[in-house]
């Protein structure tokens, strides 16, 4: 079946047309571009994400005049129900936690029988073409029509993402015109007052269940928003209630509001923006963690003085004899003469090629099973039951036997090496810290640790609650004479996100007068995405060279 493309016609007719004159390429490449921007927010139940979506709207029309459509993924979850004469809520707007629960539950049924993890995702993107379509003045289109962009600016909202997969979805669509924004709200007690006051059968009980469903399900085609969260381009600080009486905006202070205004600058370049101190420490943290070949995760750490100096880097990574670990340095070792790069990392050691702390794991299970046996505990026919059982257990999260000291570890040593004390620094970690590395960065003098991605595995405040805090509100330094180390989770700037708006990639000033004069990119702008596809681009730029040489 032949694709229909509307408005722009059909494309093999369109590549064949004579241009009037001959373009620069930037010209092409620009004309192609569709000027729509897509947002979609991320945040545990009880964070205020639907506020969030709404002010970033108001932030869109008020300072970029872009028609802005705000897309609910409940309303599709509701839809998929009805199409299926399924039971689902009359409306996506749930005033109990049980008639929300019928709608994860719906949600998770979607997931699992469309096969698709991604498939809330994929019915927001089929929205997104319709309500493209209504803008144009277009007849809702049927699935075999490409519904082009038209060039004016939009901008689509998607409230909100529930899996890790409709993020990778979102993002492999609309590529750097995505922007993933991470609602955090750290204080579980703000949370769970919202969540009371929201929903009639709000009981604390009640809620402390609901917000550990919605966080992460034990079914991978359930809610795994703690999963989702982490791979956001922006997080969002919501975490102190309002002072603010009425509506549901109250929940958000004035904060939060001039954070979205600056996202949308960022995006969009309006205004010339720089990063804190703080989106730098983490976008030097993610590189320290990439330098990591750790056959189970990287993590990266950046330690920060009160000037904003990088003290040093970490990354999760095997030592290497002299000091450091491996491949972080330009260290060879000289053999009759040549020069032969030793490298005995997990993933590239002679001796073998595995983690040894999974080994290790598997060897203890193995022990374990052979001793309940032994006692007659349980019979041979249980042993695969008690494999899945112990592997599953605490035991598969010990830390022991990696080879690789901690990205924490490595910051605090490389700083020592280097004589500078990390005393009243900040430590910037891609991953919270485990309980061993907490203990380390409390000791070493550190001040305030900021994360990314949360490890459940990690006891550090149950272990240290005498010397770590979550509680920003009142806190004080413990090189200013406070008694905790705050832990808190970064907002800001992601490192995902930062070479996308900080890079300059435009004219700053009038080059006659030197005045501030912020221009257009030469070429496409940072979140720049096409209107046609790369092949038909290519056959734009050809079809000006094919013959097409001046006469004399």
């Amino acid at each position: 079946m032949l694709t229909r493309v509307i408005p722009m016609g059909d494309p093999i007719h369109q590549i064949r047309q004579t241009p009037s004159k001959r373009q620069k390429s930037q010209e092409i490449v620009g004309a192609e571009a569709a000027n729509e921007l897509f947002f979609a927010v991320v945040g545990h139940v009880g964070s205020g994400t639907t506020t969030v979506a709404k002010l970033l709207k108001a932030a869109l029309e008020r300072n970029n005049a872009y028609d802005v459509r705000l897309l609910k993924a409940k309303a599709e979850i509701v839809e998929w129900a009805r199409e299926r004469d399924l039971s689902a809520p009359a409306s996506a707007e749930a005033r109990t936690i049980k008639e929300t629960e019928e709608l994860q539950d719906c949600g998770d049924k979607m997931r699992k029988e469309d096969g698709d993890h991604a498939a809330v995702a994929r019915r927001l993107i089929r929205r997104v073409r319709s309500e493209r379509a209504g803008a144009q003045g277009l007849e809702a289109p049927d699935e075999d029509t490409v519904i082009r962009p038209d060039g004016a600016p939009r901008a689509y909202i998607l409230d909100s993402i529930r899996h890790p997969a409709e993020v990778h979805l979102l993002r492999s669509v609309y590529q750097n015109a995505f922007t993933l924004i991470g609602v955090v709200c750290d204080d579980e007690t703000v949370k769970i007052q919202r969540l009371s006051k929201k929903y009639d059968d709000g009981g604390e009980g009640n809620v402390r269940k609901f917000m550990a469903r919605d966080a992460k399900a034990p079914e991978k085609h359930g809610q795994r928003v703690a999963d989702a969260f982490h791979l956001a381009d922006f997080f969002i600080d919501n975490s102190e209630a309002s002072q603010r009486d009425g509506s549901e905006a109250s929940e958000l202070t004035d904060a939060v509001e001039e954070q979205l205004e600056r996202i949308v600058k960022l995006i969009t370049h309006s205004k010339i923006e720089r990063p804190t101190a703080a989106e730098t420490a983490m976008y030097h943290a993610y590189g320290a963690m990439m330098r990591s070949a750790c056959l189970s995760r990287q993590v990266g750490c950046a330690l920060m003085d009160t000037d904003g100096n990088i003290i040093a880097t970490g990354t999760n990574e095997v030592p290497r004899a002299g000091g450091g670990v491996y491949g972080a340095a330009f260290h060879t070792t000289a053999e009759d003469g040549a020069s032969e790069i030793i490298d005995e990392r997990c993933a590239f050691s002679a001796a073998g090629q595995h983690c040894r702390n999974t080994r290790e794991q598997k060897q203890i299970v193995e022990s374990l099973i052979q001793e309940i046996l032994d006692a007659g505990v349980c019979s041979e026919k249980e042993r695969s039951k008690l494999n899945t059982v112990l592997r599953s257990s605490r035991i598969g999260g010990l830390l022991e036997f990696s080879r690789a000291i901690h990205a924490e570890m490595d910051a605090l040593l490389t700083a020592a090496r280097s004589g500078v004390s990390p005393v009243g620094s900040r430590a910037f970690v891609t991953t919270f810290p485990c309980h061993y590395c907490a203990r380390h960065l409390v000791s070493a003098g550190v001040d305030e640790v900021q994360y990314i991605e949360p490890y459940p595995k990690s006891l550090a405040q149950r272990l240290h609650d005498d010397a770590i805090t979550n509680q920003s509100v009142g806190w004080k330094p413990p090189s200013c004479g406070g008694d905790k180390v705050l832990f808190r989770p970064f907002t800001g700037v992601a490192p995902r996100m930062y070479r996308r708006v900080f890079l300059k990639d435009r004219d700053y000033k009038n080059d006659d007068t030197g005045e501030l004069d912020i221009g257009k990119p030469a070429w496409a702008h940072s979140s720049h995405l096409g209107r046609i596809s790369y092949v038909e681009l290519e056959a734009n730029l050809s079809r000006q060279i094919r013959g097409d040489a001046p006469h004399g």
